[in-house]
């Protein structure tokens, strides 16, 4: 037979199409049938095609029902398929066959295994949850308001809030609360007269903006590359973070707490990162930026 042979140098696509060619004969030899749909289910299971190699154990066994190559076939691609329970039932049909006793006993402690292992998952998923209605209560005490609450004024916080934590940035830093009970958030500085930004991965709510423009932009520090013109310099700096839905920018009061700005009833936190745009004040960008946006003092 040319599949048997070819299955031996181990080129499997030209033994499954032997026999497959071997199938379309309509052979009334049912053993021969069975022979051809197993081989060409062997095959297949050295392709990775375990699913279609379960489907031609199916066939064989419908030609020769106790065909032990087909049934332990079968069995073997249930165990891959990570079906368990078919495995078993598989193997019971040679309850008395060591090699299938083996297979029968190897998948029910896989689906020990998966089962405690999807258990250890949930309980681990409860968990997370559970810390992550807590971080919510607590920005909720705190009088934060993130983006997607707006449309639910329900003081019970529902799990599908948690989205709101998932956050885009760089390095996918959430806000978390510290050993004080203070929050420490990722925060995103955009600078659009250079299209470029700053990322604080720990910004805590009781620092000031002044504070953090400082390390950033002061003498002190390495200035960034992109400012040539060495414009950025903390005396001068303007912060404003948006109102969305009004489409207005408000101006930060450098001073301020992060947690006051946050605070304020027209700031929404959107991805679970607080953003905030900075200019230099008399600079030419600064003109054009006026123009564009409604600014408001906060």
């Amino acid at each position: 037979m040319d599949g048997n042979h070819e299955f031996k140098k181990k080129k499997y696509d030209i033994a499954i199409d032997n026999y497959t060619e071997g199938i379309k004969l309509r052979c009334p030899d049912k053993l021969l049938n069975s022979v051809l749909y197993t081989n060409r289910a062997a095959a297949q299971f050295h392709r990775g095609n375990y699913g279609t190699s379960l489907h031609d154990c199916i066939f064989a066994r419908k030609f020769k029902s106790d065909h032990m190559k087909a049934i332990l076939r079968g069995a073997m691609c249930c165990l891959k398929l990570k079906r368990y329970d078919e495995a078993s039932r598989w193997c019971d049909t040679e309850n008395e066959n060591e090699e299938f006793l083996q297979m029968k006993y190897k998948a029910e402690s896989l689906k020990k295994s998966l089962e405690r292992d999807k258990r250890k998952e949930e309980a681990a998923e409860r968990k997370e949850r559970i810390e992550e209605e807590k971080l919510l209560a607590v920005i909720q005490s705190k009088g934060v308001q993130l983006a997607s609450m707006k449309t639910n004024k329900k003081t019970r916080l529902h799990p599908s809030l948690l989205t709101n934590l998932e956050t885009q940035n760089p390095s996918g830093a959430k806000v978390h609360v510290t050993s004080d009970g203070s929050l420490n958030w990722p925060v995103l500085f955009m600078y659009p007269e250079h299209t470029m930004t700053d990322y604080v991965e720990a910004f805590n709510e009781q620092h000031t903006f002044e504070e953090h423009l400082n390390v950033m932009f002061s003498d002190g520090f390495e200035h960034p590359q992109w400012d040539t013109d060495r414009k950025y310099t903390t005396d001068k700096l303007l912060v404003y973070f948006e109102d969305r839905d009004n489409e207005v920018m408000y101006k930060v009061n450098p001073k301020s707490t992060l947690l006051n700005v946050l605070q304020h009833k027209r700031h929404f936190v959107h991805g679970g990162t607080p953003c905030y745009v900075v200019t230099v004040d008399g600079s030419n960008y600064q003109k054009v930026f006026k123009e564009r946006h409604k600014i408001i003092n906060t």
